[in-house]
C-alpha cells in the first residue's frame, strides 16, 4: 500500500463505508468515480486532497441534495476502526463523547469535534478545515454522529436538535425524518445539542477490558499519526503561545519562518490555517466556559477586544458573543 505520507488523511474505513452506502443506495458508480475508488484502495489512509476528489465527484454524479443525509445515516461504530469498538465499550455516553474529542483524527483529520456544557445542556460543536463540498459533508458527520448515539444507547438518545451553520438545503421535513430530531440552520456552530442528564447514559455494549484493550490501542495509533506530523507539533507550541507567529513558532524548531511553511505544504496546511484554528479552538473553550470576550482577546495575543472580535466572525461568521449562546 502507498504510504499517505505527512498530508492529513482519513481512515480507510470510514472511506469505504461512505463508499458502501453509496452503492447501497443504488446509485451508480461512473467511470470517474471507480476511479477514484481503485484509487483510495492502494493508501493504507486516504489523502485529504483525494478524499475531496471522491466528495466532488459523488456531488457531480447525485446533485441532490440529501446526499450528506443518505451516505452518514449508515454509518456504524465498526466503520470507525479502533475508534468505533472504544465508543462501544465505554461505560456512559459521557465517556463515549469523550473519546470521540479525543480519538477522533484516528478516523480522519478533516475537522475537530469539542464539547460545550451549560447548566442543563450540551453541544457536541463539529468544526471542518475544509470548504469541499462542507455542507454535504458537515450533514454527513452530524448524521453519522447521530447513529452513532443511537446505537450507543439502544435508541434512547434523544437529542433536542441539530444546528447547522449553512442554509437548509432541502425541506426540514426530510431532515428531521433522517435525524430525528428538530433541525435549525444559519446557526452559530454545526452542533449535536442535548440535555446534559443524557451523558449518564448507560452504553448497552460496556465492557471494561475490550474498553482497557481498545484504548491501550488507541493512544498508540495516536501517537503514530501526530509523530509523523509537523502540523501537530506546530499546533502543540500555538496552543502554549497562542500570541506567536510564524517566525517565532519556526524558531523552536531551528528554522526559518519561510522553511516552516515549505514543511506543512506538504501536509497540505499553511501556518496561518494551523494558528486559525488553534486559537478558535482555544477562544470557543474559553467562551464557553464563561471567560469575558476582553479575557480572551488578552489570552490569545489580540491587542484589543475589537481586533479578537473581527477575527472570530472572520473564522465563523458569528460573533463571540453569539456563539456563547449555543454553549450556555
Amino acid at each position: 500500500m502507498v504510504n499517505s505520507g505527512h498530508h492529513p488523511t482519513v481512515t480507510q474505513q470510514y472511506t469505504r463505508a461512505i463508499v458502501r452506502s453509496w452503492e447501497d443506495s443504488g446509485l451508480p458508480v461512473s467511470e470517474e468515480l471507480q476511479a477514484i475508488i481503485d484509487e483510495i484502495a492502494r493508501h493504507q489512509r486516504v489523502p485529504m486532497p483525494l478524499q475531496d476528489r471522491l466528495w466532488l465527484s459523488m456531488a457531480k454524479d447525485y446533485p441532490e441534495p440529501d446526499l450528506g443525509l443518505r451516505l452518514g445515516h449508515y454509518v456504524q461504530p465498526g466503520n470507525l476502526d479502533i475508534v468505533g469498538f472504544l465508543l462501544m465499550s465505554c461505560d456512559t455516553l459521557d465517556d463515549a463523547l469523550e473519546a470521540l474529542v479525543t480519538y477522533h483524527p484516528i478516523v480522519g483529520e478533516g475537522g475537530e469535534f469539542l464539547m460545550t456544557e451549560g447548566e442543563t445542556s450540551c453541544s457536541l460543536i463539529y468544526s471542518p478545515y475544509h470548504n469541499i463540498c462542507r455542507e454535504i459533508r458537515v450533514e454527513a458527520v452530524l448524521a453519522t454522529l447521530m447513529q452513532l448515539a443511537s446505537y450507543l444507547t439502544d435508541s434512547t438518545f434523544n437529542p433536542s436538535y441539530i444546528s447547522f451553520q449553512h442554509k437548509a438545503l432541502m425541506d426540514y421535513k426530510h431532515y428531521e425524518q433522517v435525524l430525528g430530531c428538530p433541525v435549525q440552520f444559519e446557526q452559530v456552530a454545526d452542533a449535536m445539542v442535548f440535555p446534559k442528564a443524557q451523558l449518564a447514559k448507560p452504553l448497552v455494549q460496556s465492557n471494561k477490558i475490550l474498553y482497557s484493550h481498545m484504548r491501550q490501542l488507541a493512544d498508540e495509533a495516536l501517537k503514530g499519526l501526530q509523530d509523523h506530523s509537523i502540523r501537530f507539533e506546530v499546533e502543540r507550541v500555538i496552543k502554549v503561545n497562542p500570541n506567536w507567529g510564524k517566525e517565532k513558532v519556526a524558531e523552536q524548531f531551528g528554522i526559518s519562518g519561510r522553511q516552516l511553511n515549505r514543511n506543512l505544504s506538504r501536509e497540505g496546511v499553511t501556518f496561518k490555517l494551523i494558528a486559525d484554528e488553534v486559537r478558535l479552538s482555544m477562544a470557543r473553550e474559553w467562551l464557553s466556559g464563561s471567560l469575558p470576550v476582553n479575557e480572551v482577546a488578552y489570552r490569545l495575543g489580540y491587542h484589543d477586544e475589537s481586533a479578537f472580535n473581527k477575527a472570530f466572525k472572520r473564522w465563523t461568521g458569528h460573533t463571540p458573543g453569539e456563539f456563547t449562546q449555543i454553549a450556555s
